[in-house]
């Protein structure tokens, strides 16, 4: 159940921080002033972002069933905003390396979860 948890809160981050992208703020604190994102980009962000919330909750409802998951899933969530809300304010770089990171941890943690034992 552990990597289940852990791939729920990669993927809580993940989402969030694909989301902050989407501001032009932070965008320009990532990319430099006066570098804009078009339409296309800022909707592919908006989409993977909302995506790894929802498969966050997903993979929380999987973990601790539709009692405890729910919880544990808001939990994970205001983690995660803490978190990016720190490296955003401080290393923003730092945030978004640790973004690219989060998808593909979520993959690997889903898939091992998945194993037989």
């Amino acid at each position: 159940m552990n990597l289940v948890i852990a791939a729920g809160a990669a993927l809580a981050y993940g989402g969030l921080a694909a989301i902050s992208l989407t501001m032009d703020r932070h965008h320009a604190d990532i990319h430099g002033r006066g570098k804009a994102q078009d339409h296309r980009t800022r909707l592919s962000f908006l989409l993977a972002g909302w995506s790894g919330i929802a498969l966050s909750f997903v993979a929380c409802i999987a973990a601790h069933g539709s009692y405890i998951g729910p919880v544990l899933w808001c939990g994970m969530l205001t983690a995660a905003a803490i978190l990016l809300t720190l490296l955003l304010q401080y290393a923003p770089r730092k945030a978004m390396k640790l973004a690219w990171v989060s998808y593909p941890l979520a993959l690997i943690g889903g898939a091992l979860w998945l194993l037989p034992a």
